[in-house]
Order: C-alpha cells, then structure tokens, then sequence
C-alpha cells in the first residue's frame, strides 16, 4: 500500500504542475466554455511517458507500460491512460475515480466477490477502499476522472 501510496502522490505532484499552468486549447481557465473529450482521437504517440512503472509486488501478470495524457484539471482532473495487458493486486484503493473503457476491456474482482467485466462505452466507479484485482486486457485505454486533491491548496 506504501508503494501505491507513492506512485498516486508522484502523479499528484504532475496533476499540481499541470493545475498551475496552461493546459492549452480548451482548457483555457480565462473562459468557461465546454471542453469536448475525445479520449479515442488522441495518438498515443501524444501521450506522456513519464509515469512511473507500477509496483512489481502488484503486478499479478503482464507488464507495467503505459502512458497518459491529462485533458482537464480544475476542481476535478480528466485524464486518458492507456496501458499493454497486466493484472494489478490493488490493496485499500485510496481514491474514488470514475473510469470509461474507451478500448480494450476492463476486468475487476473485488476480494471475495466475482469479477466484473467492462467493455468499450461502459463506466464504473472504483470506490476508494476498493481491495481486489484490477485487469486490463487487450489495447486498454480508459478515461479518468478523479477529484484534484491539490487544488484546496492552491
């Protein structure tokens, strides 16, 4: 749990940076207009690289390469992440995000409960607390969206 513990404040400490300068395009702060997410339209080649491998004491299977781009931060930050297959052990999740499948399939299995698949359109809601496996097969690529922590300290 430390170790997933220190790879959310790495990603934290990226969301702050990102909070506090321009995101470009539409998600310019001076104006309130609608941002458009079309998390399928992005190349991955566009994507950011610079997120740290998971854990290897969570990673039941696969390996750990992905990447993300982050869409939106405000109150809130949308991202897209995309990863190659693996199979995570999450222990005492320690956030609430909200997840669209927008390729591949996801696959979770709360502890001792069945597992529950979600394909491409489909969203769920990872509680926090969440303890079970996380499985992501196939070109997975899902948006995220999750409340920005660093922003009250702003």
């Amino acid at each position: 749990m430390k170790k997933n513990r220190l790879l959310k404040l790495i990603l934290g400490g990226v969301l702050a940076a990102l909070s506090s300068s321009s995101l470009g395009g539409d998600a310019d702060k001076t104006t309130a207009n609608p941002l458009r997410l079309e998390p399928a339209e992005i190349p991955y080649s566009e994507m950011n690289t610079d997120m740290p491998p998971w854990p290897d004491e969570e990673i039941l299977s696969g390996v750990s390469e992905h990447r993300y781009k982050y869409l939106f931060s405000g109150d809130i930050n949308v991202a897209i992440y995309e990863a190659k297959p693996m199979t995570l052990q999450i222990n005492d999740y320690d956030i609430d995000e909200f997840v669209t499948v927008v390729s591949g399939t996801l696959i979770l299995t709360a502890e001792g409960g069945s597992p529950r698949r979600f394909g491409v359109g489909e969203s769920v809601l990872v509680p926090k607390g969440f303890t079970g496996t996380w499985e992501m097969q196939g070109n997975f690529r899902e948006m995220v969206v999750i409340m920005n922590e660093n922003r009250s300290s702003q």
